[in-house]
C-alpha cells in the first residue's frame, strides 16, 4: 500500500474502500492516507457498474473503480483482477497492478533493488496475486534492466 503514494492523488470507490479497510484492518483504525481521496462515481457510472456485475464480468469493487475511471478518463486505473484489467485495456484506460507499481516504485528510486526483489518476493508469497512463471520471469528481468544486470 505505502508503494501507491508514490503514483500521485489516487481516488478510490465506496466499494472499493470497504475491501481495502477488510483486507487491512489498519486501515479502518488510521483511515484515509493523504494521498488517497474516497469519490463516489455518477449515477451513470454506477448504472454502468451495475450491469457488469449483473453480467458476471467484473465483481463489484472492481466494476465500480472501472466505470469510476472510464467516467473521469483517469490516467491510470489499478487492478490485480484479469477481466478487469482486459476490460480496462479495451476501453483505452491504461491499467497496472502491484507488478506494476513496483516496478515504477524501483525505477523513480523509492526502492532500491534488494528492496524491490524483496517486495516482489513478498507479493508472491505472502499475498493473493497469481503469477505465472512467465510474468515472475520478465518482472525479474525488469528489475535487472532498472539496475543494471545482476
Amino acid at each position: 500500500m505505502h508503494l501507491l503514494a508514490h503514483l500521485g492523488s489516487i481516488q478510490v470507490t465506496p466499494t472499493v474502500w470497504s475491501e481495502l479497510r477488510r483486507r487491512a484492518p489498519s486501515l479502518a483504525i488510521s483511515g484515509l492516507p493523504a494521498w488517497l481521496s474516497l469519490t463516489r462515481p455518477a449515477a451513470s457510472a454506477m448504472l454502468q457498474a451495475s450491469q457488469w456485475v449483473n453480467a458476471q464480468v467484473l465483481h463489484a469493487g472492481e466494476a465500480e473503480a472501472l466505470a469510476y475511471a472510464r467516467e473521469t478518463q483517469a490516467d491510470l486505473f489499478l487492478t490485480d483482477d484479469t477481466a478487469a484489467r482486459t476490460m480496462g485495456e479495451s476501453l483505452g484506460i491504461q491499467v497496472r497492478g502491484s507488478l506494476g507499481v513496483v516496478l515504477f516504485a524501483a525505477a523513480s528510486g523509492h526502492l532500491n533493488k534488494a528492496e524491490c526483489l524483496q517486495t516482489l518476493d513478498a507479493l508472491e508469497t505472502q499475498s493473493t496475486l497469481w503469477m505465472s512463471a512467465k510474468v515472475k520471469s520478465a518482472a525479474r528481468q525488469a528489475v535487472s534492466q532498472i539496475f543494471g544486470s545482476p
